[in-house]
C-alpha cells in the first residue's frame, strides 16, 4: 500500500525530482497530454474526479511520512492541471499557455488560494492547486476570446 500510495501522490516519482518538483510534474503531465496517444484521458471528467478523491486522503498520508506540504507531494498539481484542462480543446500553444499560468498561480497564490493552505492535513495540499486551476481556466477563457489560437477552453 506504501509503494502505491508514495507512486500516486508523488505522481509516479516525478515529486523526487531534485529541482521543482512541483513544476516538473506539471510539465511530465503536459507531455504525456500533447505526446502519448491518449493522453488526454488525463482531463477526462471522470479520471479528474478519482484524481481529486483520491488526492486528498494521499496527500494526508505522505504528509505524516514526509512533513506538512512535503515537496514531493505533487498528486495537488495534477489536480490543478486536470482543472485547467479537463472539457478543453486546447492547441499546442493552448497547453504551453495553461502550464504557465496554472504554475503562476500556484506560486503567486492570489486570495484564496494562500489561505487555503491552511486547511487541515490533505485539504491544504490539495485546496491551494485545485483554485490556482480555477484561475488559470478562467484566465485562459478570456485570453482564449482575444487569441482564438490556443484552443477552447470554455
Amino acid at each position: 500500500m506504501r509503494i502505491i500510495s508514495t507512486a500516486i501522490g508523488t505522481f509516479f516519482f516525478t515529486g523526487f525530482f531534485p529541482v521543482v518538483p512541483a513544476t516538473f510534474a506539471c510539465l511530465v503531465f503536459s507531455l504525456i497530454y500533447t505526446l502519448v496517444p491518449g493522453g488526454e484521458i488525463l482531463t477526462h471528467p471522470l479520471v479528474a474526479l478519482a484524481t481529486l478523491i483520491v488526492s486528498v486522503p494521499i496527500s494526508t498520508y505522505l504528509e505524516k511520512r514526509y512533513g506538512r506540504d512535503a515537496r514531493c507531494i505533487v498528486i495537488d498539481e495534477v489536480v490543478g492541471m486536470q482543472i485547467v484542462l479537463v472539457f478543453a480543446l486546447p492547441t499546442t500553444l493552448g497547453i504551453v499557455v495553461a502550464f504557465f499560468l496554472f504554475r503562476f498561480f500556484d506560486i503567486a497564490k492570489p486570495f484564496p488560494v494562500g489561505r487555503s493552505q491552511n486547511l487541515p492535513a490533505g485539504w491544504g495540499v490539495v485546496c491551494d492547486d485545485f483554485l490556482a486551476g480555477v484561475y488559470a481556466r478562467v484566465t485562459l477563457i478570456v485570453i482564449a476570446w482575444v487569441v482564438p489560437a490556443i484552443g477552447r477552453f470554455v
